[in-house]
């Protein structure tokens, strides 16, 4: 039998119960999906070297906060991605081992990442990074501004320039 409460017990329990029920109707969570579409351009050079990318996610401050994937080949050169090294990868080496892969020949590839990984990621504005370097080649950094949180989704395009080509960004919420 279900237990009956009577007088101010029962009036205690509806109040409880219909808060309970408004918080969870109105809390948004934050959760997004960020889908990436990252391009290594073919080059015309000799000798190739597939470059080494790094994606990850920063604070309004510029603070590294995540690694979204880093393809790489060997560690002694990871501190050729520069601005991630600084940010995110010489202080978390293992904070990225979930996150890392091989080195990519030219092609278009897709990246996800989920914000609700991360309990840290509250809604808000942030900076999404891709830093690219070659060996025997030239170095790309590009930064876009995104919102995590938000009702409505969002896409982005970047123009690459070298080492990366086009890179378009799909953020669902």
């Amino acid at each position: 039998m279900y237990p009956t409460f009577r007088g101010p017990i029962r009036t205690l329990m509806k109040k409880i119960w219909l808060l309970t029920l408004i918080f969870l109707l109105t809390t948004k969570a934050t959760a997004d999906i960020v889908s990436i579409d990252l391009t290594v351009p073919e080059l015309n050079v000799d000798p190739y070297h597939k470059p080494y990318v790094a994606v990850w996610l920063e604070s309004p401050n510029r603070k590294g906060l995540e690694t979204i994937a880093v393809w790489y080949e060997k560690d002694d050169w990871l501190k050729d991605l520069r601005q991630w090294w600084r940010k995110i990868g010489r202080n978390k080496t293992s904070a990225y081992d979930a996150v890392t892969g091989a080195t990519r020949k030219p092609g278009i590839y897709t990246i996800r990442w989920n914000s609700k990984n991360n309990p840290t990621i509250a809604a808000g504005d942030y900076w999404l990074c891709f830093e690219a370097s070659r060996e025997a080649g030239g170095r790309d950094f590009f930064r876009q501004k995104i919102q995590l949180g938000q009702s409505e989704a969002q896409t982005f395009q970047i123009d690459g320039d070298i080492e990366l080509g086009q890179i378009n960004i799909s953020i669902q919420p």
